[in-house]
């Protein structure tokens, strides 16, 4: 593990190679090149710490000064960073919605009494009178039902 910076956006990290040992030596924000921070930079002597004040220096002795430097990039990082991370919760926390059968596109607002999903469909008076063309009289507690889960097929 070892700090990084990018001279265009300022963007500090801490680097781990992958599991085949190789390095990463892009900026996971603007995709420019990015430099082992110098050892003057580190805390107590550890390349993979640093305090704020040292990155604020960092910033203003080797990024601000590159030929590289993008003002924009560097103003609109961390809001950036954060609006991508909030998009990919969501994105992350629909799909496991979806997963749990708790689907937010739900229109009916019901809510399945044994597995707590809300992936679930309104059974119909067409599919009632099928089920009780195919089984008769077996077919009554079926047809008392109004919900279907389509999370743990039960009806209710």
């Amino acid at each position: 593990m070892a700090l990084q910076y990018c001279k265009k956006c300022g963007r500090v990290v801490d680097r781990e190679p992958d599991k085949l040992g190789r390095k990463d030596d892009t900026c996971d924000y603007c995709k420019s090149k990015v430099y082992p921070v110098p050892e003057k930079y580190w805390l107590d002597g550890l390349n993979f710490l640093i305090t704020n004040e040292q990155k604020k220096l960092l910033r203003e002795e080797l990024v601000k000064t590159a030929p590289e430097f993008d003002e924009y990039l560097f103003n609109h990082r961390d809001s950036d960073i954060f609006k991508r991370r909030a998009e990919l919760d969501a994105v992350l926390e629909n799909g496991k919605a979806i997963l749990e059968g708790r689907d937010k596109g739900n229109p009916y607002g019901i809510e399945c009494p044994y597995c707590h999903a809300t992936n679930v469909k309104k059974i119909s008076a067409a599919s009632k009178a099928v089920h009780t063309g195919l089984f008769g009289i077996f077919s009554m507690g079926r047809n008392s039902k109004q919900w279907h889960c389509n999370r743990c097929n039960s009806d209710f």
